[in-house]
């Protein structure tokens, strides 16, 4: 009796599995899709519809294209993907067990718990998408989130070049290479991988070119993410203090154009064709506490305008993105950005140029990397210890001499101390 029992509710629960996958809360996306469509009035200026072209099954999603109307502008769905996202997310909360699960029970009298434990066994799926347009929309839905963490270790190196790891997508690493996009804008709040990937560049160009890459570092945070650098033999110049900051830049400037000079004098277009192997890059975090300096920012300028072509490459950090902090020439100098979570939109349209950095999940790490292309993605994470680790080899002792002790001792001798790091 007991054995007919259980195999009917075993039965019985297979049909639900099946019926939870075919018509749980899962439903149909090309559907959902075309609602969301109908509802936000995303129409052809003739009031024409967005209808489906095809679509296509992949390992970890479906592709849907779409043929868009004549005179529909694509960009208005780009801008407010966030619909589409939260749609086909409304109610995704579904029963997932693997019908292997059943087959497992036991026809014993623990069967009843067997089968409610299978059956509340909830998990919570969160469905993403990607999206393009090649002549055809095309959008990718993910049935599961973006993987959250990728620890670093040296697969991510790529010896002899300028080109480093900047994330990972869900098609593979996504690299940002120096000599050919120059300087980088990078911006987000407090704690969501700003100064994270600034002390991944900064050990990736250490460890690719040891002998090449020449540093000057200003962290106007404090120092907390650059002090573990300053004793390294590539580390030209450090500072945390903003004055400090104004005479290293000029500095800089001048060494920029005498490097510019010599390269255009000797017929070459820059320092990538020259063949020289120098590099220095310029790296502000916190760029907004030099904004309000005229004199600074004009240096800025200049190296974003003309420090390509001489090998002085900049890097400009900022969690409070704004027209000040990021001046309208800097911009249009940098093209390529890095932007991890802000809090509203107008902080997105002024360190991207576009919105969707406030729809970022709250994911360290998680950014918008913009270049050719928008690409969503998940920083490689490089631990303290690691770093640390890496750039061992690399760090030189300083002699300096004391201040009260510059001119020599009574005896003759110099005062110097040696500081171990």
């Amino acid at each position: 009796m007991l054995l007919e029992f259980g195999s009917t509710i075993l039965m019985a629960g297979v049909a639900g599995f099946a019926y939870l996958k075919s018509n749980g809360s899962p439903s149909n996306d090309a559907a959902k899709i075309q609602s969301i469509f109908t509802n936000s009035k995303w129409t052809g200026v003739n009031g024409e519809t967005i209808r489906i072209h095809r679509k296509r099954k992949f390992q970890d999603g479906t592709e849907y294209v779409y043929q868009l109307p004549l005179g529909f502008d694509r960009k208005k769905i780009e801008s407010e993907k966030h619909i589409l996202e939260d749609g086909l997310n409304i109610r995704h909360k579904y029963l997932e067990f693997d019908p292997a699960d059943l087959l497992k029970i036991k026809l014993d009298r623990t069967v009843f718990k067997q089968i409610k434990r299978i059956l509340t066994s909830k998990k919570t799926s969160r469905k993403e998408i990607e999206m393009e347009f090649d002549g055809m929309l095309r959008i990718k839905v993910y049935n599961e989130s973006m993987q959250d963490r990728y620890d670093w270790d040296e697969s991510y190196l790529k010896d002899d070049t300028w080109s480093v790891s900047i994330g990972n997508t869900r098609q593979g690493t996504v690299r940002h290479d120096f000599d050919e996009h120059k300087h980088l804008i990078i911006a987000g709040a407090t704690g969501y991988g700003k100064s994270a990937i600034l002390k991944l560049i900064v050990t990736s160009l250490v460890l690719q070119q040891p002998n090449n890459v020449k540093l000057h570092l200003i962290d106007l945070k404090g120092g907390s993410a650059f002090q573990r650098f300053k004793d390294l033999k590539q580390t030209i110049s450090f500072t945390r203090d903003p004055a400090e900051a104004k005479e290293i830049l000029e500095n800089i400037q001048v060494e920029m154009n005498k490097a510019y000079i010599e390269i255009v004098d000797a017929g070459y277009e820059d320092i990538k064709e020259s063949g020289r192997k120098e590099r220095h890059f310029i790296i502000i975090d916190e760029a907004a506490d030099i904004a309000d300096d005229s004199a600074c920012m004009d240096v800025v300028t200049d190296i974003a305008r003309r420090g390509r072509g001489a090998g002085y490459y900049l890097i400009y950090a900022t969690q409070y993105p704004s027209s000040q902090s990021i001046p309208q020439q800097t911009k249009r100098n940098i093209p390529s950005r890095l932007c991890f979570v802000l809090d509203d939109a107008i902080a997105s349209n002024t360190a991207l140029g576009q919105t969707g950095a406030e729809e970022l999940p709250l994911i360290p790490g998680r950014g918008i990397y913009k270049n050719v292309k928008r690409q969503i993605v998940q920083t490689p994470y490089i631990t303290n210890k690691e770093i640390k680790k890496c750039i061992e080899p690399h760090i030189v002792i300083r002699p300096r001499k004391e201040e009260n002790n510059e001119k020599g001792t009574e005896t003759g001798s110099d005062t110097f101390i040696i500081e171990e790091t």
